[in-house]
């Protein structure tokens, strides 16, 4: 059974760039097993509950929680899922791991949505802000994140729900309110939040390839 680690916004800053630098880790390999974690989790949920159709929309952002998205996104549709992708920034700005993540989704044709107003039926992945996240969320992302909260579909986070401080547990002026969060490597400090209850819903945690020594190293103590 994995250890109930914990980890704040510093920690799991440092645990992409010592993983690789210090272990020979590309960020690639942790993001497909990151992105597969969240797709076996939504394929479960569309198979286990007879009343959702079986489309997937994923909401993805420019940086590496989005190229988690598009990674279960590939993984959904080599499954037989309905899966689209919304992109929450200008194509232009998906760079280095997202995109090459949006250049393989593009290439096995995908369909890459715009936002017209409407998400539309089935269960919704929010890939569109990671741990590292510290400003109020503006913008079509604001919008997005509203339209979804409103929808009253299930909704899977991947990692932390977008738009919550990864160590208050603070809403950046808005945030999803998961169904469900699949959380990497451990727990985050924003889990242990009360005011976080109302957003993260079920919590699983996913194991995605980290070393032991840098989750020791990382964790909070």
């Amino acid at each position: 059974m994995m250890e109930a680690f914990v980890f704040g916004r510093a920690g799991l800053r440092e645990m992409d760039r010592r993983a690789e630098e210090e272990f020979g880790l590309p960020i690639l390999v942790l993001m497909e097993n990151a992105g597969r974690a969240v797709a076996e989790e939504v394929r479960r949920m569309v198979q286990s509950h007879p009343g959702f159709t079986n489309r997937v929309l994923v909401l993805v952002g420019s940086g590496n929680n989005g190229g988690d998205g598009l990674v279960a996104a590939r993984w959904l549709h080599n499954w037989g899922v309905n899966v689209s992708v919304l992109l929450m920034a200008e194509r232009e700005k998906y760079k280095g791991a997202a995109g090459v993540q949006l250049g393989i989704v593009e290439k096995m044709k995908l369909p890459v949505e715009r936002w017209e107003g409407n998400l539309g039926s089935g269960v919704i992945v929010d890939a569109i802000f990671g741990t590292g996240l510290a400003r109020p969320v503006e913008g079509l992302a604001a919008e997005v994140i509203r339209a979804a909260n409103e929808a009253g579909r299930p909704i899977v986070a991947v990692d932390i729900p977008s738009g919550l401080d990864a160590d208050t547990g603070e809403a950046l002026g808005v945030a999803i309110r998961a169904t469900e969060t699949v959380s990497f490597c451990g727990l985050k400090r924003v889990f242990l939040q009360v005011r976080a209850e109302g957003f993260i819903g079920r919590v699983l945690v996913a194991e995605i390839g980290v070393p032991r020594e840098l989750l020791v190293a990382l964790a909070d103590r």
